[in-house]
C-alpha cells in the first residue's frame, strides 16, 4: 500500500491518495484537485473510494468533481452533516455528495482492506479519524505538536482535548499520524512533546 500527499488550496490541506495494484482512495480532498486527477490518471489508476474526516469546506472542496469524474463511494462523518448540506455554514455553493454516513466504531472496506472510524469531535462536532494498523488519518484533530482550531462553529475545546487522550490511550506509540495539515508525525511523538495535550 503505498500513500502520496499533496498540499492542496491556500489552506495547504493535505489530501491522501492511497494506492495498491492501480485500486485507489482518497482521505479528504480540498480544492485545486487537477494534481491530484493528473497523479491517478498517470498511474491509472482506479478511485474507488473518497473517506472524508469532517466537513470544513478546505477538506471537502474536491469531491463533486472527482464524484462526478470518477464516480467513487464517498464516506463522510455523520455528525457533520451539517456541513455538506445547503446551510449557511457550507461554504462551497453546492451539497456535498455523500454516499455512506459513518459512525464510531464502523468498519469500512476501502481497496479491499479494513479501517476502523474513530470518532474524534471537538474541532468539528463530527470529526473522525481512520486508523488500520500503524497507521492514523487524523484529520483536523491532532498534527506536528498541534491541535486543531476550536474557534470554529461547533467546535469545542475540551471536547478536542478528550478526543486526543482517547488516541493517546487507543493506539500504539508507534502509529504514525498523517494530519490534515503540516508534517505527519506519531503518536509516541505527540504525547511527549505536544504543548496542546501529552500523553
Amino acid at each position: 500500500m503505498q500513500i502520496q500527499t499533496f498540499v492542496l488550496g491556500d489552506i495547504k490541506s493535505n489530501c491522501y491518495v492511497v494506492y495498491e495494484d492501480r485500486r485507489a482512495f482518497m482521505v479528504d480532498p480540498g480544492f485545486d484537485s487537477d494534481q491530484v486527477i493528473n497523479f491517478i490518471e498517470h498511474h491509472h489508476l482506479s478511485l474507488e473510494a473518497i473517506y472524508i474526516t469532517h466537513g470544513h469546506y478546505d477538506h471537502c472542496g474536491g469531491v463533486r468533481l472527482l464524484k462526478e469524474r470518477y464516480l467513487p463511494v464517498v464516506y463522510a462523518p455523520a455528525d457533520d452533516t451539517v456541513w455538506f448540506e445547503e446551510t449557511p455554514y457550507n461554504r462551497l455553493g453546492h451539497v456535498v455528495p455523500i454516499d455512506h454516513k459513518v459512525n464510531d466504531g464502523d468498519e469500512i472496506k476501502l481497496i479491499g482492506k479494513t479501517f476502523k472510524v474513530i470518532a474524534t469531535p471537538g474541532h468539528s462536532a463530527g470529526g473522525t479519524c481512520l486508523y488500520r494498523g500503524d497507521l492514523l488519518f487524523a484529520g483536523d484533530t491532532l498534527f506536528y505538536q498541534s491541535i486543531g482550531r476550536t474557534d470554529l462553529p461547533f467546535a469545542d475545546m475540551h471536547t478536542l482535548y478528550g478526543s486526543i487522550k482517547r488516541l493517546y490511550q487507543l493506539l500504539p506509540d508507534e502509529t504514525k499520524v498523517l494530519p490534515g495539515h503540516g508534517r505527519p508525525t506519531t503518536i509516541g511523538h505527540e504525547k511527549q512533546y505536544n504543548p496542546f495535550v501529552k500523553g
